[in-house]
């Protein structure tokens, strides 16, 4: 059902009149009479038909020229629309500054923002659409009908039509809107950088492999996000291209590609001699995972028949090889590992706390992921909404190129610059406008909706004399399969200087205060909460422990500290709970394997004396050996020597002797805990009473004096009786 349309154009006119306040449109009272040719305020529902603008030609205006509009309509509703008149629209003044031109953008989708066109010569008919169905369309607005001051015009289409239900009325029944500039035929070349950054959500399952496969396949295959900004780096040439990248992304794809193992546990790589003493174990070779790898083409019966894990493998596989190309020889920007929240994680009293979480580190590691892609990079600092503090900035590298928006700088009495040194480090802000997108009802990152934001963002800075650098950086939901060839040729005219951003960035002598930076509260509520931050150091301190007592190494700790960072990434801003929970998982499957090594004893010990030995069983469930340590816990009376360190194969058992004295009698409590060198547990334990007693002293000395007695009567009488054979034999003697 549709809802009923209002009755009065009051609330419009309004409306109309707070606009013309800002410069957007300028209406009188006259053209209330030209109602059936506006655009009304309509139900806050969405329109029973979608428009979408697939071309406006010409992207800026600076001749006589008609502008053509063309597009799709497509009826989502459950019933069929026949007579549909699809009429363009624009405004009747335009716009001329930047500042207008953000507000315009975030004009409810149904307010009013120009005058309709209903001549004949510029309708376009459909005289019926099913539900689902989609036609196209091509409309013209005449160059006498849009103004030729200046500036940024409204333009766009509506669609009027009838159902069985519905009756045609001068409401509109689907919209589609974007921006005209109109401009002089030859502007001076404007200084321009684009930066196309390459982030997705990185997040991994409890035991390390990548998490949500349908979304990287979804990405990775053409139309795909991922695919679509390879593309664009394709049909960017040989013009000047940034990259700014989150080496996380890479690196969980080079993982699907080699079959999304789990963490590993497998001894990494050592030099020659470099195995410990006694471990004659011969191991195959093993490919460090901790460094992202290009494994040879996969098979759909290399993977078991799995069709599913084949197309993600293949996927990966053939985007790595054109990640490679696409980044080799261009300006490669790196973002700290797993796109961290640098804001949240820099705040002084946070460190102390995420000392293995250090920016620098994850700075350290990004470079070294992406040299082992073989691409060079420098590092940076970004975040999406363009926020940054000062702690954030001054706890950067001192190379890094911190990347901004234009909103979130100020500086009082002047025009803010786009390049330049902030806090002692370079910077860039990007226009915040492009970053916006188009306005509604489409996406804001429709090719058509960031390519014409764009050159009206150019044209207005034109207008107002600026010439500081534009830096172009599309937003977050551009379409870049579709959005870059148009994007890409619009940067090529003349009216654009395309450069490198480190080099627009050099060549600025503007430096500005740190105060310049605006970060209001509500940045700051954004910001990763506490209960991440302390989650993810739980989760690398527990993997910590567990590396340490691997006999040999396999670099656990930083297969799972890769995995920490992605969840203090920007991403996880919008899945607070999910994350943590996420994370905590992790930490849960960590504590698991450090479970399988164990320690078990006797329920109860009783020493014979003084001295004595407990034996105790130590186990290693685990596929790889381990090394630990048994610390006792007794009281001061009671003195045990463990053979520390303890050394187990895998899967393995060991029987261990405990030399232990007790300094007074009586039963005493004994705790054996398996824990790392340094001494810290591993979680398992046993206790035992231990019985002690001197009546076994006296014991032993009475028995021992009961031997000597006996030992020395039987001396006695054999020496008696020795006295008395050799006395008689004597006497024969005589006689004879």
């Amino acid at each position: 059902m549709r809802v009923p349309r209002p009755t009065s154009l009051t609330p419009a006119w309004v409306f109309v009149a707070l606009l013309a306040l800002l410069g957007i449109v300028v209406l009188t009272p006259a053209d209330s009479a030209r109602a059936a040719e506006t655009q009304a305020v309509a139900d806050d529902g969405a329109d029973p038909l979608s428009l979408h603008i697939d071309r406006v030609t010409p992207t800026i205006l600076t001749n006589d020229r008609d502008i053509t509009l063309s597009g799709t309509i497509t009826n989502p509703s459950d019933e069929t629309w026949t007579s549909i008149n699809i009429a363009p629209f624009r405004s009747s003044f335009p716009i001329t500054d930047s500042t207008t031109l953000a507000a315009a953008a975030e004009l409810p989708v149904k307010e009013y923002v120009g005058d309709r066109l209903v001549d004949v010569a510029s309708l376009h008919k459909v005289d019926s659409l099913a539900p689902g169905e989609t036609a196209t369309f091509r409309t013209t607005i005449p160059r006498s009908r849009l103004g030729s001051t200046p500036g940024v015009y409204w333009v766009g289409v509506h669609a009027l039509g009838q159902t069985e239900t519905v009756p045609r009325d001068d409401f509109a029944d689907g919209r589609a809107r974007t921006f005209l500039p109109v401009a002089s035929a030859d502007p001076a070349p404007l200084r321009t950088s684009l930066v196309l950054s390459l982030r997705a959500p990185v997040r991994h399952e409890s035991d390390g492999s990548i998490a949500d496969e349908d979304d990287w396949v979804t990405s990775l295959r053409e139309g795909g996000r991922l695919h679509g900004l390879l593309r664009a780096g394709r049909l960017a040439g040989d013009a000047p291209l940034t990259w700014l990248v989150d080496p996380a992304v890479p690196h969980a794809v080079s993982r699907l590609a080699a079959g999304n193992p789990p963490w590993s546990l497998d001894p990494v790589p050592e030099p020659p001699g470099a195995s410990p003493p006694g471990d004659e174990e011969e191991d195959e070779e093993v490919a460090d995972p901790t460094l992202p790898v290009l494994p040879a083409p996969a098979s759909l019966e290399d993977q078991d028949g799995d069709a599913a894990t084949a197309e993600v493998v293949g996927l990966a596989q053939a985007w790595l090889t054109d990640f490679r190309e696409v980044m080799g020889g261009r300006e490669v920007l790196a973002l700290p590992y797993g796109d961290l929240d640098v804001s949240a994680l820099s705040e002084a009293d946070r460190l102390s706390e995420t000392d293995r979480l250090s920016l620098d580190e994850a700075h350290a590691r990004s470079a070294q992921v992406l040299e082992a892609f073989q691409i060079t990079s420098s590092p940076a600092i970004s975040s999406p909404d363009g926020a940054l503090s000062q702690t954030a900035v001054e706890t950067s590298p001192d190379s890094a190129l911190v990347l901004l928006t234009e909103r979130t700088l100020t500086l009082d009495g002047a025009q803010t610059p786009t390049t330049g040194r902030i806090l002692d480090r370079r910077f860039a802000a990007t226009s915040t406008g492009v970053t916006a997108g188009g306005p509604g009802p489409e996406p804001s990152g429709g090719a058509i909706a960031v390519r014409q934001r764009t050159a009206s963002e150019a044209v207005l800075r034109s207008l107002s004399g600026d010439d500081s650098p534009l830096v172009v950086s599309p937003p977050a939901d551009w379409d870049a399969s579709a959005g870059a060839e148009p994007l890409l040729a619009l940067l090529d005219t003349e009216r654009f200087r395309l450069r490198g951003l480190a080099r627009l960035v050099d060549a600025s002598q503007e430096t500005l205060p740190g105060d310049s930076l605006v970060l209001t509260q509500e940045h700051v509520d954004a910001q990763v909460p506490r209960a991440h931050l302390t989650a993810a150091q739980e989760l690398v301190s527990a993997a910590g422990t567990l590396e340490s007592i691997l006999t040999r190494p396999a670099r656990l700790d930083v297969q799972v500290r890769d995995a920490a960072w992605t969840s203090l990434g920007y991403s996880s801003r919008g899945r607070p709970r999910a994350s943590v929970a996420r994370t905590r998982r992790a930490r849960a499957h960590i504590d698991d394997l450090l479970g399988q090594v164990t320690i078990s004893g006797p329920a109860s010990a009783t020493l014979s004396g003084a001295t004595g030995r407990i034996g105790t069983t130590v186990a290693n469930d685990l596929p790889v050996a381990v090394t630990v340590s048994v610390l006792t816990q007794s009281p001061d009376a009671l003195e045990v020597e463990v053979p520390n360190p303890v050394r187990l194969a895998p899967d393995s058992r060991r029987r261990l002797l405990l030399e232990t004295t007790a300094t007074r009698e009586g039963i005493q409590v004994l705790t054996l805990r398996v824990s790392d060198a340094d001494g810290k547990s591993l979680g398992s334990e046993t206790s035992f009473p231990v019985r002690s007693s001197e009546i076994g002293r006296l014991l032993w000395f009475i028995m021992g004096g009961g031997a000597l007695i006996l030992f020395g009567t039987i001396g006695l009488r054999l020496y008696r009786r020795g006295l008395a054979s050799r006395s008689k034999r004597e006497e024969q003697q005589e006689e004879l």
